[in-house]
């Protein structure tokens, strides 16, 4: 009888500690604070934003934000930016990310969303007064590299042809006023041309311009641009008997282009660190949420890449980041 009601007595204290323990526990837990932030990109949802995406999904784990990415219907759709934007903040989000499709037409519709709710802006900026902080890296270098390393690879005295780039959007204005004034100290001439959209057709153009030798160097501005000259290029090298010995460059990484330059289809692509763009966005949101002090321009690194330096250590890292 006196072991049993030891027993009883023993299993009480137990319960009694463990639920003090509890308590304790739970009493000495901060409150968890979720934020709400909406990223609005100037795109659809293509690989493209994969990496800049993986990257905010990331810090929104580490900094308890509820990510709400918006792509749009339409690519660069100054219209669908502007009702996204004025939707987020009717609906009381905490912060609005944006990647501004374009430089000048967007300027009021943000700077007037901004009074109200934060807003940070990533991969291109707007034509504004107000001091809002700003994720890239510095566009204009970017085009500079990819110049730099045209003529590193012995063209001196080529013809350069651009594809023609929806200038409206900074970042890309940027890289292309870098890569003009850089390739204009060299002795290569160069055409800005317009490349049609449908593949069967940009398939025609890129074969006229091999079997016409209208140029030794394609430049795109774009990664969905770069992708289509890439396998434009790899179609007529498979399937013709042309001598496809004109050399592609680019911006931006996908997974088509990584391929491409492995394989020596295209000879480089210049690109910034994605991934830090897309976590360094959520982090500015949070600490702009808790009204903390911050740089307006926040720089990202860049590299260029191709298929000598694509496996080194630091650009596999760029390349293929890991979450942690």
């Amino acid at each position: 009888m006196r072991i049993k009601k030891k027993l009883v007595f023993i299993i009480l204290f137990l319960m009694v500690l463990s639920s003090s323990l509890l308590l304790i526990r739970e009493g000495g837990k901060k409150e968890v604070v979720i934020y709400d932030v909406a990223v609005i990109i100037r795109g659809k949802n293509s690989e493209e934003w994969s990496i800049v995406k993986a990257g905010m999904e990331q810090a929104s784990l580490e900094m308890n934000v509820n990510l709400r990415f918006i792509t749009l219907l339409e690519e660069n759709s100054v219209e669908e930016q502007q009702e996204y934007l004025k939707r987020e903040m009717s609906s009381g989000v905490d912060a609005i990310i944006i990647s501004p499709a374009d430089y000048t037409e967007l300027s009021n519709t943000i700077e007037n969303i901004n009074k109200k709710t934060p807003i940070v802006l990533f991969e291109s900026t707007i034509d504004t007064k107000q001091d809002i902080p700003y994720i890239s890296c510095d566009n204009y270098k970017l085009g500079q590299s990819l110049a730099e390393e045209i003529v590193r690879n012995g063209n001196t005295r080529n013809k350069i042809i651009i594809a023609k780039s929806d200038l409206s959007y900074s970042s890309i204005s940027d890289r292309y006023d870098g890569f003009i004034a850089e390739i204009s100290n060299s002795k290569n001439t160069y055409d800005v041309v317009d490349l049609p959209t449908d593949d069967s057709k940009l398939y025609s153009k890129v074969r006229s311009i091999i079997e016409e030798k209208e140029g030794q160097v394609l430049v795109a501005f774009e990664p969905s641009v770069l992708e289509a000259l890439g396998r434009a290029k790899k179609y007529i090298i498979n399937n013709t008997k042309i001598e496809a010995d004109i050399e592609i460059y680019g911006t931006g990484r996908t997974s088509t282009i990584i391929s491409l330059i492995e394989e020596n289809i295209v000879d480089a692509t210049a690109m910034q660190n994605e991934f830090n763009v897309g976590y360094l966005s959520i982090k500015t949101a949070v600490s702009r949420i808790e009204n903390k002090k911050l740089d307006s321009k926040i720089n990202i690194e860049s590299t260029l890449i191709n298929s000598d330096n694509m496996y080194s250590k630091e650009n596999q890292k760029m390349l293929f980041p890991i979450a942690r």
